[in-house]
């Protein structure tokens, strides 16, 4: 056999095959022609939207007095202007005992004369103002067209469909010729 006659022998029934897919589809789907629009009535639906906003305010909140670092350079002065002043008054071993005794006094008005600066400087704590913010959840609604209501009319029959596009004046319809027995 030659090379032409394969080939048109395996393409023939091939063609023939696609032929009668095209007219059976065209057959199913019938003729395509076109209706009068007699009205399109837009339908939509109602949508909610949830759109968060930042809402943000000023808070008053506390804040502690610092502990932080103490000094201990008050206490030591005290002592040491204490036992100097103690040390003047006295004599023999009681010049000993009133250099101690001023030495602890000292050291003690040194301790009190620091917290007093501490509490008068930095107090009980105090109050700032400080930036607060959170999302809350904002709705709100829209109509979004979702297609058509098309009535319409082909050959003085009326009939209706659903579309996602406004169709305008005619609409594409599909016809079928089915015989009568």
């Amino acid at each position: 056999m030659t090379n032409f006659k394969k080939v048109s022998t395996l393409l023939l029934p091939a063609a023939l095959l696609a032929l009668s897919s095209a007219a059976n589809a065209e057959y199913s789907q019938g003729t395509i022609d076109e209706a009068t629009v007699l009205s399109a009535d837009p339908v939509y639906r109602t949508v909610r939207i949830n759109e968060p906003t930042e809402q943000c305010w000023d808070e008053k909140v506390h804040q502690p007095a610092h502990s932080g670092y103490k000094s201990h350079t008050p206490k030591i002065l005290g002592a040491i202007v204490g036992a100097a002043v103690g040390n003047e008054f006295g004599k023999g071993r009681g010049k000993d005992i009133a250099t101690v005794a001023g030495a602890v006094l000292g050291g003690s008005i040194g301790r009190d004369a620091q917290a007093h600066h501490r509490r008068s400087h930095h107090g009980n704590g105090g109050y700032s103002y400080q930036k607060r913010c959170e999302l809350v959840d904002s709705y709100r609604t829209e109509e979004r067209l979702d297609g058509y209501d098309v009535t319409y009319r082909y050959n003085g029959h009326v009939g209706s469909t659903f579309t996602k596009h406004d169709p305008g004046s005619t609409i594409r319809v599909s016809v079928n010729v089915v015989p009568v027995e």
